[in-house]
Parts: structure tokens; C-alpha cells; sequence
């Protein structure tokens, strides 16, 4: 029934990205001045978790390509450090060569040495940053602008640099998608990676409905029904197939949520999964008991508190893992417990998309 399964993962790009035009059209206007030689504007991208951020990121730098030759590169900040981001960067952007710079002040220098034309860095997940000298560098190298990409815009907004935070644009919000809008979406897919004619426009709508216009969630679901339809048999999907989707859909999703994230991600989660529910004081005197166990023989090692705290509010944002009460009594507890830990962290979701056996390191 599925004829073209890469239109139904979550970095497939199509040629069209419909009901986002007045947000192409304000990411494009602020990086127009590139096209004339000039540095393109800074710019806050923001919206919740499976709302096509990165995919407008993509496919507006896409468009831009058609006009100029504007170099850009993508760079995932969860889990990263200052030094890896810039680091990235100078590997990442044509032309340039690698670099044995240690410091962020060498860094520093090394950029502005290397970019001599407007560069645009996509700086997904960019709430993650474990620190805001990464937008201090990059407002010191004149032709480097960013687009950061975030969850919540008035909180990278009050940890960011005044400098930045007086410059850049936006935020260009993204929200969910009415049914209507979901729907032709998925209508889309369908007439891509599906058999003609074996889902119904209501059945489209139905779907849209029920995952409350976040379009990843949309496009799993319907990936789910027409797998589960083969399953059993069917011609067309059913009613019922759809009901029963939902479940696989959001395992799917979670779990290629869970194995985008970093080790540390995954201690953490795993102390929880370990415990079904824990106390926010007994989860970290768990992760000091294990932290030299857990991290022998690897390059990074355990985090304090703090950090730990944030990798939790990314679990929590991520729906794999819920916070009851206050920060005083706080409980966490697993969302679905059938998703598992892995210690080989970094999987990428083309791994987990191949294997929905589940096949990886437990925790």
C-alpha cells in the first residue's frame, strides 16, 4: 500500500510547503540582503514540537538558492557546546578549511578570518544552548547571520545577549494547523506514498482532527493506518486500521524523539523508565550513584544539576517523560514505557525508522 515511504519521514522536504507562505515570504524578506552581498537579518523561528520549523528553514534557504549562491549550513545545538557549534560551523560552510582552534576566542578569530561572503546558519534547537556565547561570537563576524531555531521565544529571548536581542527579527511563529490546512497536507502524502484511492478526504480530516494540527503527528498516523492495513489484508484502510494507528504512531515518534537526543538525554531518562515514577531529589541521587559507572570509558562526562534539570524540561518537552507538582515535591514518571533507553545515544532516526523492532542497547 506505502509505494514511496520517504515521503512519510520527518526530514522529507517537499516541493511545496502549504499554509506557511506568509511565513516563507518573512524569513525570505530577512535574508534577501544576501542576495546582494549583504549579511542576512538574524531571525527568531518559533513554534511547538512537529510544526515544520526546520522543514521552513530548509526550504526557504532552498528558494534562496535559486537566486544566488548563498552559503548555510545546518547545525543541531542539543547536546552541543559552544566550542562544537562554532566549530561546526567553520567545518561546515563551503570553502572553508578545518580548523585546530581550541578556544572560542580562536574561533572567533578563525571566523572572521574565514567568511569573506554573507554566510546563514540554521541553528536548530537553539533554546538548547548550554551557554549564549555562541550568539555573542556570531554577532563579532559581520557577514555570519542565524536562523535560531526555538520552542520558546520569550525564554531564548530574556538568555540572550542584549546585543542580539535587540537586532534580531522576528519571532516568525509557527502554530498548528487548522484541519483544513492538515488535511490537504496529508491529502498530499497520500497521492505521493500511497496507492490511489485507499484513504477517503474524511478520513484525512478525521485524522487532522484527532492529532490537533501538529503535522508530524498527522503524517505518522497516516503511515501507521496504511502499514496497518497491509497487515491485515485490506485494499483500501479502514476505519478501523486508523483507530488503531495512533498507538504505533506516536511510539514511532517518540522514540525517534528520544534517540535524537544526547547520553546524557538518555541517563536520565532511562534512571526514569528504570524507577516507573521517581522524586526530583531521589532521580539525582540516582544519577550520582551511576554517573562514573554510566560514563566510564566515554568522552563526555556527568552533569550537575543544573544542566541535568534542563535535560529534563527537554524529556518533559518532548511528551517522553511527565512533571507532577512544583519544583519542591516534583515527580517524573515515563510517558510510554514500551520506549527504551538506548546507551548508544545519537542513533539517528533513519536508524530507528528501519528497525521498529526496537533492536538497541537497553538501558
Amino acid at each position: 500500500m506505502i509505494t514511496d515511504p520517504r515521503v512519510f519521514r520527518d526530514d522529507h522536504l517537499p516541493r511545496e510547503l502549504k499554509h506557511r507562505e506568509a511565513e516563507i515570504e518573512d524569513l525570505s524578506h530577512a535574508l534577501d540582503p544576501a542576495l546582494a552581498g549583504r549579511p542576512a537579518a538574524d531571525v527568531l523561528l518559533a513554534g511547538p514540537s512537529g510544526v515544520g520549523k526546520t522543514a521552513l528553514a530548509r526550504h526557504t534557504l532552498g528558494k534562496l538558492d535559486q537566486f544566488a549562491t548563498v552559503a548555510h549550513t545546518h547545525i543541531q545545538c542539543l547536546g552541543e557546546s559552544t566550542t562544537d557549534v562554532l566549530q561546526a560551523a567553520l567545518d561546515d560552510l563551503p570553502g572553508h578549511s578545518a580548523t585546530d582552534a581550541a578556544s572560542v576566542d580562536d574561533l572567533r578569530v578563525a571566523l572572521r578570518e574565514a567568511v569573506d561572503q554573507p554566510a546563514i546558519l540554521v541553528l536548530d534547537e537553539a533554546d538548547s544552548l548550554p551557554e549564549t556565547d555562541v550568539l555573542d561570537v556570531l554577532d563579532d563576524v559581520p557577514l555570519v547571520s542565524f536562523i535560531a531555531v526555538v520552542h520558546d521565544p520569550q525564554r531564548w529571548l530574556s538568555r540572550a545577549p542584549d546585543a542580539v536581542r535587540r537586532a534580531v527579527s522576528g519571532p516568525i511563529q509557527l502554530g498548528r494547523y487548522g484541519v483544513d490546512e492538515l488535511s490537504s497536507i496529508l491529502r498530499a502524502r497520500a497521492n505521493v506514498g500511497l496507492r490511489p484511492s485507499v484513504v477517503s478526504d474524511d478520513q484525512l480530516r478525521g485524522i487532522a482532527d484527532e492529532v490537533a494540527g501538529v503535522a508530524r503527528s498527522g503524517i505518522q498516523v497516516l503511515r501507521a493506518a496504511a502499514e496497518v492495513a497491509s497487515e491485515r489484508g485490506h485494499a483500501r484502510i479502514h476505519d478501523t486500521d486508523i483507530e488503531d494507528a495512533y498507538e504505533r504512531a506516536q511510539h514511532r515518534i517518540r522514540r525517534s524523539k528520544l534517540y535524537s537526543l544526547t547520553f546524557h538525554h538518555h541517563v536520565l531518562y532511562g534512571l526514569v523508565h528504570e524507577a516507573g515514577e521517581v522524586p526530583a531529589g531521589e532521580l539525582h541521587d540516582r544519577y550520582d550513584a551511576v554517573g562514573e559507572q554510566m560514563y566510564y570509558g566515554r568522552e563526555r562526562t556527568p552533569v550537575g544539576r543544573r544542566s541535568r534539570r534542563n535535560k529534563l524540561r527537554k524529556l518533559v518537552e518532548y511528551e517522553l517523560v511527565e512533571a507532577v507538582g512544583d519544583s519542591k515535591s516534583r515527580v517524573y514518571r515515563v510517558v510510554d514505557e514500551s520506549v527504551t533507553p538506548s546507551l548508544d545515544s545519537g542513533m539517528c532516526v533513519e536508524s530507528v525508522e528501519s528497525d521498529d523492532a526496537g533492536n538497541t542497547t537497553s538501558f
